[in-house]
């Protein structure tokens, strides 16, 4: 069996590095693709709204902010895969060259994907809020643990910048040096509680919508329950949340299993960071279509919305006592407002009875029999 020479191996090796390389970079495009589809959509609905309200410039700012960093991300992929491929061009065309491990190009791929990581912080910071919202003033302690964890995952995120550029001043990605098993660390603890904030914010906001969807099954029919606006939008944040979840985790396994080259998480990671930037697109598209979803709308929103609107109350007159020429005199009853509608408040006139009067009539066409005494 012919044995393989150093120059043959090495050739085959930096082979599977592109392979691999722009595998995650085929998926990482279409993903990017859907992100930009989805930005499009979310800056011109917040466009059409003038920015009027201080929540929409926030979510405008925070939103494009994700997209440009994801932008350059994905940008600098294109570049590095490019500079990969001309760099197995010039080791197959002449083997004997010393090829770096890293050139002008390739050296900044930890940073950048380090510097990714600040959309896992937006993201997870996005939903937090959301569930801080949705959630009632008694509830929100259960948020804690919550906001811990979100706060460990931004001191990761911030301490893998600051180790990614200690690394990249000294020699990019030293193997087996404290520096460098620190960062994995880091990574993988920033993996962890990503995923962790955002099970427990979405587990917040999944009890919330238990709790809404008995309170309004108690006043209408099951199918109508399901069928309200409000009860839509949070199925449909936890299901994004679980999604959103399921990604996370997935990256965080992946990150343990071993390729040829690699582990799955490299292949993975570039799609998983387009995920991270599109979910607050996602979340700002589903709740803010037609207005922004917060406490009061668990009530008022939704019982205006399935019924219909009150028709118009006329006046009921009351024919005067015959046997007397006083003056009807009306006052206004004023009657409190039932706590599951929305419709205006609503008075009646009454008429104040002159003290010898007997009884008081309808007019001439009503019931007879309805007399009031």
């Amino acid at each position: 069996m012919a044995s393989v020479s150093p120059t043959d191996e090495n050739i085959n090796k930096m082979a599977k590095t592109v392979m691999y390389y722009m595998l995650g970079l085929v998926g990482q495009t279409f993903f990017f693709g859907i992100y930009s589809i989805l930005i499009f959509m979310s800056t011109r609905m917040l466009l059409q709204r003038k920015l009027k309200s201080k929540t929409n410039k926030t979510m405008f700012a925070i939103t494009v902010s994700s997209y440009i960093l994801t932008l350059a991300y994905w940008s600098y992929n294109i570049a590095d895969g490019v500079g990969r491929m001309h760099q197995y061009n010039d080791l197959a065309l002449n083997p004997s060259k010393i090829e770096p491990n890293h050139t002008e190009i390739t050296k900044w791929s930890p940073l950048f994907n380090a510097l990714t990581l600040i959309n896992y912080v937006v993201g997870d910071g996005v939903v937090v809020w959301r569930a801080w919202v949705i959630c009632q003033r008694n509830h929100r302690k259960y948020l804690s643990f919550t906001f811990f964890f979100l706060g460990v995952t931004t001191i990761t995120a911030i301490l893998t910048i600051a180790f990614r550029i200690a690394d990249l001043a000294e020699s990019p990605s030293l193997k087996g040096d404290v520096l460098a098993l620190g960062i994995d660390i880091l990574q993988v603890t920033n993996l962890a509680t990503s995923l962790l904030s955002n099970l427990t914010a979405t587990g917040v906001v999944a009890a919330t919508a238990w709790k809404h969807w008995k309170l309004i099954r108690s006043a209408f029919s099951e199918d109508k329950a399901n069928s309200l606006r409000t009860n839509r939008i949070l199925v449909l944040l936890i299901e994004t949340g679980f999604l959103y979840c399921i990604s996370a985790l997935v990256a965080l396994c992946a990150a343990f299993i071993r390729l040829p080259h690699g582990t799955l998480g490299d292949l993975y990671q570039p799609v998983n960071i387009e995920i991270a930037g599109a979910y607050p697109t996602v979340v700002l598209l589903l709740v803010s279509t037609q207005k922004s979803l917060n406490e009061s709308s668990f009530v008022n929103d939704d019982f205006s919305n399935s019924t219909s609107r009150p028709a118009p109350l006329e006046d009921i007159r009351f024919a005067a006592n015959s046997g007397t020429q006083s003056s009807v005199v009306s006052r206004t009853i004023s009657f409190a407002r039932n706590p599951l509608s929305t419709g205006t408040y609503s008075s009646v006139a009454e008429p104040e009875i002159p003290s010898d009067s007997g009884s008081i009539r309808p007019e001439k066409g009503g019931d007879p029999d309805a007399s009031l005494v």
